[in-house]
Formats: C-alpha cells, structure tokens, sequence
C-alpha cells in the first residue's frame, strides 16, 4: 500500500467536517439568495456554481493536506477550517448590509490565511466577494475594488506572521491606508465626485479592517499554531478510546503495545529522536493483529479514522519491514523494540531468568538485523544503533 492512497481515505471525522462545510456553503447562498429575493432559476444557478466550487475546494483541501501545506496540519480533523469558513460567511452576511465599496472584505482573506495557505484562502476570499456581488446586485467597480482589496490583504498577511503587535505596526498602518484609499479611488471612477461622507466612510472601513486583524489575526494564528502542534501522548492516554479497544480484545496485547511504547521513547530519547512520536508509534504497531488480516492495511484505516498524525501512520505501514523497510530513525527503534520484546516474550521465563541471557538474545537479534541491513534506510547512523542496543542491554527486563 503506499502512502498517497492511505493518506486520501478520509476519516470519519474529516468526513464530518467536510459534510458540515457542505451545508454550511449551502445554507450561506440560499441565506443570502432569500435575502436579496433572487428568483428560483438564479438561486439554483448559484447552487450549481457553488456546488462545482465546493468539489474543487474539497478535492484541493484534501491534496494540500496530504502534502503537508495546510497550516493546522496534517492530522487535522478540518475542524480550525470548518470554523474559520463560519466565520468567512458570518462575516459576508454582515458585509451586504454595508455601503457599496466600503465593505472590509480583506478581513475574510486575511483570517483564512490562519489556517489555509495563500491560494487557498485568495481563492475563498474571491470566491465570497462574488457571492456579495451576485446576490446584492453590485456593480463591477465593487467587485474590481473588493478583489483588489482581497488581494492586498493577502499579500501583507505574510508579514503578519510570526511578528509582536508592536513589530507589526507599521504593516497595520499599510492596512489603514489601502482600505482606505482604494475604495475612495473606485468610488471616484464610478460617481466622478468624492464628499465628506465618502471620506467618513473610507475612514471607518480602514479602522474596522485594522481592529479585526489586530484583535483576531494574533489570536487565531496562535490557536492554529497550538492545534498544528501534535499530541501524540493524547493518542496512548489509558482514556483513548482506541486503547480501551485494544484492552477489551486482550490485554496480553496491550501489556506487549505499553512495553514496546516505553522503550522506543526510552530509546528515541537516548539518541534525539522524537520520543513522543516513537511512543505512539510503538503503542499501536501492532494494532493490524486487533483488525485481522490484512493487517497494515486494517491498522491503517483504522489509524486514519482517528486523524493519527502522519508520521506515526508511516511507522506502522513499516510494519515488520513487510512493505518497505524503517524510513525514520523512530520506525527503526519501534522495530528494534517490538522484534525483541516479541522474541523475549516467546521464550520461556525460567530461561529469561539471567540477565546474561536476555543480553545475549538483545546483541544476537539486533546484530543480525543491522548485518542485514534492515535499518540502512532508516536514516540511523552506527553511533545511534550502538547506542540504543547498550541502552535495551543496561535494562533489567524487557518483560
């Protein structure tokens, strides 16, 4: 099985989420539509564009997450973007009630970039100006202004990132400035004539744009940050609901999945590798032997339909070195690990008994798999592979 066709099962929870965004887009135009009193033939044209829209959005949302180019990451469940999509609509409704050109559409495009990277949110951010301009029968001057305005945000989003507010202040007065005067250019393009209530107008939009993005810009990037942030330890947490499952089908199993957990984050510790990650990967290595046969293939939707991050899926698809061999120095730990907690498992106590003995089975079985090169992938260098085995040898029991 290879990566690409697991990582595009979506799990039961993404499924949700992209039901939800659904409905949500759909809900959105018809609000919208029953608004405006636009007639039956144009709502279901706008149904029919919106539904092609979301296919693509879908499909687009998908890929991205697989390559790793969304900022919440790749284990999301779509629940930050499901959100933030809320808020784009709660925020589009707001804006039709607005005077023309003065609109603060960047605030939309703006915040998608918050979980979204910058295509994807231009895109949304476009996308809910034309559905603006559609429903409330604005002119084209509007929707040149807005796309114009929706462009910038996004371009000057980029050095919102990873500033303080004060660091931020002149790229804030930039903001000002465009929402500002674009509008007041457009609206002298359309009208020739420009008053005090034009600049009034311009005035309060800078400000509104501003105060949104100072107030919610930070605080949302924060949380997407936070959420992108994995937990792998909330995945092998005795409240988990994957580890009551693995309990109930035998707890031989589970003591075999806590045992080869804790040394492979003993031993990613030992050499720098994410232990956490090594943990959970250790954890649920063998859950294929819950799910029957064909294993990986089985532990592996599983695994997705709990959003597991990618980088613990990887490790169990390594399974055994059935379908590639260890490709991360955690890979080739869990391997380690669970090879000679399953040996020492197998042979009787009374023979286990001596240390010598089980330090003899730790050198023979590890030897042999590095003379085989069974971890020359896996990014390991000798001094770590050297390190780890001292480090099972210097532990009383692996039982």
């Amino acid at each position: 099985m290879k990566r690409e066709q697991i990582e595009n099962n979506i799990s039961k929870k993404r499924l949700g989420y992209v039901v939800a965004i659904v409905i949500l887009f759909l809900l959105g135009i018809s609000f919208m539509a029953y608004q405006s009193e636009l007639l039956l033939d144009e709502l279901l044209c706008l149904m029919t564009i919106n539904l092609v829209f979301l296919l693509v959005l879908i499909i687009a949302l998908m890929k991205k997450r697989t390559e790793h180019r969304l900022p919440v990451g790749d284990a999301t469940s779509y629940r930050s973007i499901f959100l933030m999509l809320l808020l784009a609509w709660v925020f589009t409704i707001v804006f039709s009630y607005l005077p023309d050109y003065f609109a603060p559409v960047m605030i939309i495009g703006v915040l998608l970039t918050t979980v979204l990277d910058d295509v994807m949110a231009l895109s949304l951010g476009i996308y809910f100006i034309i559905i603006q301009c559609v429903t409330c029968g604005l002119s084209v001057n509007v929707f040149y202004c807005y796309c114009i305005l929706a462009m910038l945000g996004i371009l000057l989003s980029s050095f919102l990132s990873n500033r303080q507010r004060a660091e931020s202040f002149h790229i804030y007065i930039i903001y000002f400035l465009v929402n500002m005067l674009v509008p007041i250019v457009f609206y002298y393009i359309a009208y020739l004539e420009i008053d005090s209530k034009v600049f009034l107008y311009a005035t309060l939009n800078g400000l509104c744009n501003c105060a949104v993005i100072i107030v919610f810009y930070s605080m949302i990037s924060e949380r997407t940050k936070e959420s992108a942030t994995i937990d792998y330890l909330k995945f092998i947490d005795e409240r988990y609901p994957l580890v009551d499952d693995i309990k109930k089908f035998s707890m031989a199993e589970y003591r075999h999945a806590r045992r080869v957990s804790k040394l492979a984050a003993f031993c990613a510790s030992a050499i720098g590798a994410n232990a956490d990650c090594a943990a959970c990967g250790g954890f649920y290595y063998r859950l294929g032997k819950m799910e029957g046969e064909p294993e990986i293939d089985n532990a592996l939707k599983l695994a997705n339909n709990h959003c597991f991050p990618t980088d613990v899926m990887e490790i169990m698809e390594e399974y055994g070195g059935v379908i590639r061999l260890p490709q991360t120095p955690e890979s080739a730990i869990v391997h380690m690990v669970d090879t000679l907690v399953t040996k020492i498992e197998l042979l009787d106590r009374d023979t286990m008994s001596s240390t010598w003995n089980q330090d003899m089975v730790i050198y023979q079985t590890l030897n042999e798999l590095s003379q085989k090169g069974f971890y020359d992938e896996s990014k390991m260098s000798i001094n770590q592979f050297l390190t780890i085995r001292e480090k099972l040898v210097q532990e009383e029991s692996l039982l």
